[in-house]
């Protein structure tokens, strides 16, 4: 029965097209044999071919019943991996992302099964890629949790993860997400030496600056990544890049450049990896351009190319919306505005179907352009109302957070909604008690919040003041030691230093070689602890040197490869402050060098309009922050701690385990001398 069972799926395979000898022993071998293991590998082998042959219709029948058996004998990882090997020809050659959606939805039945932590994230990276045209919510979810399930031994799936997140982040309009992800994608790529995809990070980047409104950057990044491109050969590239720059003058309103770009952008096209789908963008472009510059003739030229393009991609929604914005226009140009007005609904549906939020804002505009010259006054003005109410709070998200605001907002109004909603339950409810237990009620609940409160108010107090007092003592405390170090490093380098110059000159007239080298080494130990005790050196050559030197000395004593980018902060503290900052960097460099395990260390002091920031950065084991804080023993980041609340500042920590640590200090400048 089990043979059976095995043999009926695999049937239909006889009726694929056979000419190829290659494939026609391996069918003939699982037509005869049995024995299920041996049609796994037999399939295997078919599936190898397939591909090889460019077969791709074949590759997936081969691997949907490699599936089928591999799951009959419980092989669950094997059911996995032709699971993802199958998403991305389904998606991107054949346009069916739905049927990888649904074999990836298969596969993910077994998900308990499965222990390879690259077979539980990739199963999510690739279906979250077949969501991408259709669903970036979706896809957004599905990158997360494959984040969540890859570990550091697959480091190139987080970084493409990152890259794909921060793409989907990128058109959901959440810009502060989509930057971090890039930026975590492109120092992956960097620390594997994967050019290609350093590119495509920086042009997530680029197209973060073009979102937000930079456009003048955006313009010279993409050059400059354009230059790259050139120069390293990377032909497959190019086609896009130049499509993409046309967007850019587009938005600054140059349509002669944009025209130079798309034509580019052409000459390159059979160089790319997606040919029909460039020929839609591209040629969309060239008819949306002609139109707005009423040359209808070049407009429906270049329409009609989309469109014949289009019938090989039509399930793809992004060629699709290209296509749509220039019928739009073609129509509006030709006054043909119920036809205009159809691509404009369409082009909202998908729009919201995938998410794209900043296209949405667009299209209000449209809409409410086009009943305008339909004559719907009432409906232009209603979508022209929509489109002003949302354009700031996503075009300025970058700068004002607006849209993390009004989250934050709605959430506190929705919560004050529920509480009075509950308070007025609580009303009806004791509205059926009696008059007299209402007042010895509330008269009881009075009583009891009015000593509450006042337990309250003096317990915070005193905690307030017992913090106020701690923060003194501790503040205290360090200017004390301060003093003390600079008593004692003068005594060692005024008292003891110059007795043994003394000592040092009298061997020097005997000729003592042995007893004038020991003495040598004892005068430079002596200089090197009162160095140590107290900076006297920043009243000689000021903070900014003397933090140059500490550097200096530690890379000259240590292993440590030490990198420092520093501009001169002398004048802006007092002295005190100074030897604050200066304690900062002596104590994250001991830190470093005790507990870090770093073979790299880079220092950053930068000198800002209002503050000075510092930034401490290692490659070592990093730490769990909270456990080690907590840590009695752990007195470096508490004095840290203190030192920049002394100076009014910020410490930031950011580190986790095998991860490095990253340490900065915002302080403000009071431009007081």
């Amino acid at each position: 029965m089990k043979v059976l069972i095995l043999f009926i799926p695999l049937l239909f395979l006889s009726f694929l097209s056979f000419s190829q000898d290659k494939r026609r022993p391996f069918q003939e071998l699982i037509e005869n044999t049995t024995d299920p293991e041996i049609k796994l590998t037999t399939l295997d082998s078919l599936i190898s071919i397939s591909w090889e042959e460019n077969d791709l219709e074949a590759y997936v029948i081969y691997i949907e019943n490699y599936i089928t058996l591999a799951k009959f004998l419980k092989k669950y990882n094997e059911v996995a991996k032709k699971a993802m090997a199958v998403s991305y020809p389904l998606s991107t050659f054949l346009n069916d992302p739905q049927k990888a959606i649904s074999i990836i939805d298969d596969a993910l039945l077994y998900e308990a099964n499965l222990t390879n932590s690259y077979l539980l994230g990739g199963l999510y990276l690739k279906r979250g890629g077949a969501y991408f045209n259709s669903n970036l919510n979706l896809a957004l979810a599905d990158y997360t949790t494959a984040l969540k399930n890859f570990t550091e031994k697959d480091s190139i799936y987080i970084a493409d993860t990152y890259l794909f997140r921060g793409q989907v982040f990128s058109g959901l309009g959440k810009f502060v997400e989509a930057s971090e992800d890039f930026k975590n994608a492109y120092n992956i790529y960097k620390q594997r030496k994967d050019t290609e995809y350093m590119i495509n990070a920086q042009e997530g980047e680029i197209i973060m600056y073009s979102k937000n409104g930079f456009q003048e950057k955006a313009i010279k990044q993409r050059k400059a990544l354009l230059r790259n491109l050139y120069e390293n050969k990377l032909y497959l590239y190019l086609s896009g890049q130049h499509y993409n720059l046309s967007l850019d003058y587009k938005k600054i309103a140059r349509p002669d450049l944009r025209k130079a770009e798309l034509e580019k952008a052409l000459k390159y096209i059979d160089s790319s990896n997606y040919i029909s789908q460039n020929y839609v963008f591209i040629h969309s472009g060239f008819s949306e351009m002609y139109s707005l510059q009423k040359n209808r003739v070049k407009a429906a030229y270049h329409l009609n190319i989309a469109e014949e393009k289009f019938k090989e991609i039509s399930k793809d929604n992004y060629s699709k919306l290209v296509l749509l914005i220039a019928r739009y226009n073609y129509q509006k140009e030709l006054k043909e505005y119920k036809k205009a007005l159809e691509n404009a609904i369409e082009l909202e549906n998908i729009l919201t179907e995938i998410g794209l939020e900043e296209e949405l804002v667009q299209n209000n505009l449209r809409l409410s352009e086009i009943f305008t010259l339909l004559g719907d006054s009432k409906k232009a003005f209603s979508y022209y109302k929509t489109y002003s109410e949302s354009k700031d709070s996503l075009f300025k998200q970058s700068k004002t957070n607006a849209l993390l605001y009004y989250q934050t907002l709605y959430e506190t109004e929705r919560k004050e909604k529920d509480l009075i909603e509950k308070k007025g339950e609580i009303v009806l409810l004791e509205q059926n008690n009696a008059s007299i237990k209402k007042q010895y009620l509330y008269g009881g609940v009075a009583l009891t919040m009015g000593f509450l409160l006042l337990f309250l108010f003096k317990n915070q107090r005193d905690l307030k003041l017992k913090k106020v007092l701690n923060e003194k003592y501790t503040q205290d405390l360090l200017q004390a030691q301060e003093e003390e170090r600079k008593r004692v490093s003068k005594d060692l380098h005024d008292g003891i230093g110059q007795s043994l110059l003394l000592i040092k000159n009298k061997v020097v007239l005997h000729r003592d070689e042995d007893t004038k080298k020991m003495v040598e080494n004892a005068i430079e130990e002596v200089r090197a602890i009162s160095r140590a005790l107290h900076p006297f050196q920043l009243q000689e050559v000021g903070i900014t040197k003397a933090v140059q030197n500490i550097l200096r000395q530690f890379d000259e004593t240590t292993d440590l490869f030490i990198s420092t980018d520093i501009d001169s902060i002398d004048g802006l503290l007092q002295i005190h402050q100074e030897v604050n900052v200066y304690r900062i960097v002596q104590e994250s460099l001991n830190n470093v060098l005790k507990h870090a395990k770093a073979s790299a260390i880079k220092i950053s002091v930068k000198k800002m309009p209002a503050s000075i920031e510092l930034v401490i950065q290692d490659n070592g084991i990093g730490f769990d922050f909270s456990e080690r804080y907590n840590d009695f023993k752990s007195m470096g980041l508490k004095t840290l701690k203190e030192r920049t609340r002394f100076l009014n500042g910020i410490m930031k920590i950011n580190s986790q385990t095998n991860k490095g640590t990253k340490l900065e200090f915002i302080i403000p400048l009071t431009h007081e001398k």
